[in-house]
């Protein structure tokens, strides 16, 4: 399974996204997607409309992970160990997610998320 960040999420719903043309590759590996409840709540945070919302669920089959204390507790933790600033705090929270669910995070910020692989994390690559 492939955990998609938000601007992943985005672009599945906007076919003018700058990202939207990644979607093919992602579809073309044959997994399946989901995304933590961190990063469906930014992309929530956006105009999205109903029909995007349904075509977004029919792509997300692996879900939404909840949010829980594990995760919490591993993001507070990387926060601590990478030397994380505020600003990316919730990239810490996605990295866990991704982390204690085993699954690969596609993401297009991934020196963002680069000190996190360290721990864990693995980040899908794209061609």
């Amino acid at each position: 399974m492939i955990h998609v960040d938000t601007n992943l999420l985005i672009a599945s719903v906007d076919p003018t996204h700058e990202y939207a043309k990644l979607w093919p590759e992602l579809i073309a590996s044959g997994d399946s997607f989901g995304a933590s409840a961190v990063a469906w709540t930014e992309f929530r945070s956006l105009p999205v409309s109903h029909d995007q919302l349904r075509a977004l669920d029919q792509l997300l089959l692996g879900g939404i992970l909840a949010y829980e204390r594990s995760q919490a507790d591993l993001a507070g933790e990387l926060f601590q160990k990478t030397g994380a600033r505020r600003n990316n705090r919730l990239n810490t929270m996605i990295a866990a997610a991704a982390i204690l669910a085993g699954v690969n995070l596609a993401t297009v910020n991934q020196d963002d998320f680069e000190a996190f692989r360290a721990f864990g994390l693995k980040l899908h690559r794209f061609e």
